[in-house]
C-alpha cells in the first residue's frame, strides 16, 4: 500500500509539473503574415496557439515517462506490479485527457487564426479582369479561363492527381486511427499478467502495425505525386498571371511548413502523415488564391470548408517506444539431498514461452515416466511429453549458453552420463548437443500473379531484411527462408495489403528424410 501511494504521488506530481509549465515558451512570436503585426487580435491568438504547443510537447513527455515506467514495471512482475500499473495507467489517462482538450482548443484557435490570415490576404488580392466566372461553381477546374492557361497535358495530369485526393486523404485519416489502436493496445500490453494475453494482444497490435507501415509508404508516394503536380500547375498560372506577391507568399507558407515539421520531429510518428498536414493546407490556399483571382465565391467557400476537415487529421502524435515482454523465468539447478518433488508436488509439465530465449539441460528421455529419486536430488526439473508418447525430463531455466554449458559441466560431476542443451527460442526448440539432429522446419512465400513494386520490396526489406526475393517465373517469385512461420505469415499479409490482387501463401519445407536423400544420390 505505501508503495502504491508513493507511485501515485511522484506520478501525479510528475504530471501537474509538466502541466503547470505551460507558456514558459510562448512569449515570442512573429506574425505569419506581412501586414498583420500591429493586429492585436491576431497576434494574441498566434500567443495561445504557441502556449497549446507548448503545453502539448509537455504532455507527450509525460506520457512517454509514464510508458517507460509501465515497461519497466511490467518486468519486475511481483506482488506490486499491479498496483503500480493501476497508479500510472491513471496518469496516462489524465494526460491523454488534457492533449484532446489541448487539440480540441487549438482548433479552434487555428480557424480564428487562418480566417484573419485569409481576409488580410484575400482583401487585397483583387480579380483577373479577363476571367468569365462559372456561376455558381465550387470548383476551379471547370471555369474556361483557368483551363485554357495550360497544355492540356498539363491539365489532364492535374486532374489526375486532383481525382486520388480523398484516397491519400482516407490513407492520413486511416494511419491516425490505427495509431490510436496501437497505443491502446501497447497500453494493455504493458500489464497483461500472463504471456498468453500478452501474446494476444501483440498479435493484434502487429497487425496494425504492419498495416500502418504500409498506409505510411502509400501516403508518402501518393501524396509526393499529387503535391509537386498541383505546386506545379498553380504556380504556373501564378506566374503567368504577374503575380509574384501570392508566389511569395506561398513560399513563405511553405517555409513555415518546413520547420514546424522541425520543431515537430520529436512527437511525429510519420513523417508522410505530417507532410500531408503541412502540405495540403498550402495546396488549398493556392486553391483559395486562384478562386479568388477568378472570382469562384461558392469555390473559396468550399475550398474553406475543406481546409477545416483537414485540420482534423493531427500528425503531432506522441512516439511510442515499443519493447517486447518477455516472460521467461529463469533459474539456475540446483541440489538437495531430499528431492522437492513427490506424490503432491509432481515434476511440472515443461513450460514453452512463445517469445524470449532459455536453455534447459536433457537429463534424459524415457519410455515411461520417472521415480524422481533417479534426478540425484536436482531442481527446478520439468517434463515435456514427446509426441511419440516418451517423455524428455529436464533441468534448470537458464538465460545464457554460456551459463547451459558451466551446468552441463556440474551434472557431468554429479553422475549424470550424458546431459544435453536443449534451446528454446521463441518456441523453437533446438538440442545443442544432437549436432547429428534432423533439419528443423523452414518456411517460405509464395507470390504469384503480378510484379512486385517498390512498396512491395520496401515492405520485405523492413521486416525480413536477411531475406531473399527470387523470381522463378514470370509474375511468379518467393520469398524466404524463415525459421519461423508466424513471421513468415505476417510479412505475407503485409506484402497481401499492399497488392490485393496477388496470391500469397506460406509454404511449409520439411527436411528430407535419409531414404529420399539416398535415392537422390543414387539417382
Amino acid at each position: 500500500m505505501v508503495e502504491m501511494i508513493r507511485v501515485k504521488f511522484i506520478t501525479t506530481a510528475l504530471f501537474l509539473f509538466f502541466v503547470g509549465t505551460v507558456g514558459v515558451s510562448a512569449q515570442n512570436v512573429t506574425a505569419r503574415v506581412a501586414g498583420l503585426e500591429e493586429n492585436k487580435e491576431y497576434m494574441t491568438l498566434l500567443k495561445k496557439d504557441e502556449g497549446l504547443r507548448s503545453r502539448t510537447d509537455s504532455l507527450m513527455g509525460v506520457m512517454r515517462g509514464v510508458r517507460s515506467s509501465l515497461s519497466k514495471n511490467a518486468e519486475l512482475r511481483d506482488s506490486l506490479t499491479q498496483q503500480r500499473a493501476d497508479s500510472l495507467l491513471v496518469i496516462l489517462s489524465d494526460a491523454e485527457s488534457a492533449i484532446y482538450a489541448a487539440r480540441a482548443e487549438k482548433m479552434k484557435l487555428i480557424d480564428q487564426i487562418n480566417a484573419i490570415e485569409q481576409n488580410h490576404v484575400l482583401k487585397s488580392m483583387g480579380n483577373i479582369g479577363d476571367a468569365q466566372s462559372a456561376q455558381g461553381s465550387k470548383s476551379i477546374y471547370n471555369n474556361a479561363y483557368f483551363v485554357k492557361s495550360f497544355e492540356p497535358e498539363d491539365y489532364k495530369m492535374l486532374m489526375e492527381v486532383h481525382s486520388k485526393e480523398k484516397t491519400a486523404y482516407e490513407y492520413a485519416q486511416n494511419y491516425t486511427a490505427n495509431y490510436l489502436k496501437i497505443k491502446t493496445l501497447y497500453d494493455k500490453y504493458l500489464v497483461a499478467q500472463s504471456e498468453a494475453e500478452a501474446e494476444s494482444v501483440y498479435a493484434d497490435m502487429a497487425g496494425v502495425m504492419d498495416e500502418n507501415m504500409i498506409l505510411n509508404r502509400q501516403l508518402q508516394k501518393l501524396w509526393a505525386e499529387i503535391y509537386d503536380q498541383k505546386v506545379y500547375v498553380y504556380s504556373y498560372f501564378l506566374e503567368k498571371e504577374g503575380r509574384e506577391d501570392i508566389l511569395q507568399l506561398v513560399e513563405n507558407q511553405m517555409t513555415e511548413a518546413r520547420q514546424e515539421k522541425l520543431n515537430s520531429i520529436d512527437n511525429c510518428v510519420s513523417e508522410s502523415v505530417a507532410d500531408y498536414c503541412l502540405q495540403k493546407p498550402i495546396a488549398l490556399n493556392y486553391e483559395m488564391y486562384v478562386a479568388k483571382l477568378l472570382n469562384l465565391t461558392s469555390a473559396m467557400d468550399s475550398l474553406s470548408a475543406a481546409a477545416r476537415v483537414v485540420r482534423k487529421v493531427d500528425y503531432r502524435m506522441p512516439k511510442i517506444d515499443f519493447e517486447r515482454r518477455s516472460f521467461v523465468d529463469y533459474a539456475p539447478i540446483e541440489f538437495s539431498s531430499r528431492s522437492p518433488y513427490n506424490a503432491q508436488n509432481p515434476i511440472p509439465e515443461c513450460v514453452v514461452y512463445e517469445y524470449g530465449t532459455i536453455y534447459r539441460i536433457l537429463l534424459g528421455t524415457y519410455k515411461y515416466k520417472q521415480a524422481v529419486n533417479i534426478f540425484r536430488g536436482a531442481s527446478p526439473l520439468a517434463i515435456e511429453t514427446l509426441e511419440d508418447g516418451r517423455f524428455s525430463y529436464y533441468a534448470g531455466g537458464l538465460k545464457t549458453r554460456a551459463e547451459a554449458e558451466k551446468a552441463v559441466e556440474i551434472m557431468k560431476k554429479k553422475g549424470f552420463r550424458n546431459p544435453e542443451i536443449v534451446e528454446w527460442c521463441d518456441g523453437r526448440k533446438t538440442n545443442l548437443s544432437d549436432v547429428n539432429g534432423g533439419e528443423p522446419i523452414t518456411y517460405r512465400i509464395e507470390i504469384k500473379g503480378g510484379e512486385l513494386d517498390d512498396m512491395i520490396h520496401e515492405v520485405i526489406e523492413t521486416m525480413a531484411a536477411e531475406s531473399q526475393i527470387t523470381k522463378i517465373a514470370e509474375e511468379s517469385f518467393i520469398v524466404g527462408i524463415f525459421d519461423s512461420k508466424a513471421i513468415a505469415e505476417r510479412l505475407a499479409q503485409a506484402i497481401a495489403k499492399c497488392n490485393e490482387s496477388l496470391d500469397v501463401k506460406v509454404v511449409e519445407l520439411k527436411p528430407e528424410s535419409d531414404e529420399e536423400n539416398e535415392e537422390d544420390e543414387e539417382a
